[in-house]
């Protein structure tokens, strides 16, 4: 991009992105993998597609969708993760399958969160914003409809599309809470296995060049308002794990002060008990997790956390381990 004065001006236009926004990404994403970040924005998206073996087999579905003429591609890390292309979106959307609760449409970044939290049957597993229900009830099909899954959602509306997708993708193992996710570690007390945290969040990695609105949705003060809220949430996440327990933290914004300012302020105030694990993800394109932004340093510690890049069928995503010490 340096040297390029341009094509850097015509990608930082108001008509495209906000000029700081783009100035922000230049100190977060790796300069060789600038220009495909900032062209990801405007490419058409694939569509991810999860089968539910909750309600169906994987070849039964596989089946029945070559036969409404669609090939799925599978990826390696999932038996259940497939995508088809952006123009078959309308004919996937619209599968029976999907309103049979055998087919969800999902996007392969936020199915490989709960891939990587691991949850076992007959444990107890806490998603703590949990509404739409992509996430839950992949929780739950890993977990075989066994053990304990408690789901929580605050806002009215969003609790009750909620449970909608458990009833219609066969979940039976999810007992449902409309209530703030930062009171709920309190409340609870160090009872969970595992936890997961896809935190509310700016939602950078969703803005579209060709989708205005998305565009002058972005601001600081919006991210100052959705660091708030996370510091919360976190701090009550890790608080309802049990000793030996592991919280998975993602976000599927870009802001350092959403994912790697959160993180690091967990550990600063857990220095004893809050321990930070390693990721490897099954897929080339990642970055570790900052350590430096501008002139604000992270402990080193953070680049055991990673960055999912953008490319031509994942989204940008930030996921963080967390293991709470005996």
């Amino acid at each position: 991009m340096k040297g390029s004065t341009e094509h850097r001006d015509d990608l930082a236009s108001p008509c495209n992105f906000h000029a700081e926004f783009v100035d922000r990404l230049r100190l977060i994403v790796p300069h060789n993998a600038l220009t495909a970040v900032l062209e990801s924005f405007a490419k058409p998206r694939v569509v991810g597609l999860r089968i539910n073996t909750l309600k169906a087999a994987v070849a039964e579905v596989l089946n029945a969708l070559a036969g409404d003429g669609l090939k799925p591609n599978a990826v390696s890390w999932s038996p259940t993760a497939f995508w088809v292309p952006g123009h078959q979106r309308e004919l996937a959307t619209h599968s029976p399958l999907v309103s049979d609760g055998k087919l969800y449409i999902q996007s392969l970044s936020s199915q490989l969160a709960p891939v990587l939290l691991d949850p076992q049957p007959n444990e107890s597993i806490l998603d703590l914003a949990a509404a739409p229900g992509g996430k839950t009830t992949h929780l739950a099909a890993l977990m075989e409809n066994r053990g304990t899954l408690a789901a929580v959602e605050p806002i009215r509306d969003r609790f009750f599309r909620l449970r909608a997708t458990l009833d219609r993708l066969g979940v039976t193992n999810c007992k449902t809470y409309m209530k703030d996710g930062r009171t709920v570690g309190k409340k609870t007390g160090p009872r969970f296995d595992r936890v997961l945290l896809d935190a509310p969040c700016t939602a950078e990695s969703r803005m579209r060049t060709d989708q205005v609105e998305t565009m002058h949705y972005w601001s600081r003060r919006k991210i100052r308002e959705s660091s708030r809220k996370q510091r919360g949430l976190i701090e009550s996440a890790f608080t309802g794990l049990k000793p030996g327990g592991r919280l998975l933290y993602c976000t599927c914004t870009f802001a350092p002060e959403e994912n790697e300012q959160i993180v690091a302020d967990l550990l600063g105030k857990f220095p004893d008990t809050a321990e930070l694990e390693s990721l490897r993800l099954p897929i080339p394109n990642v970055q570790p997790g900052l350590t430096m932004f501008g002139d604000t340093q992270y402990p080193e510690v953070l680049a055991r956390t990673v960055r999912i890049l953008p490319n031509e069928i994942m989204d940008s995503f930030y996921l963080a381990m967390i293991r709470k010490t005996a």
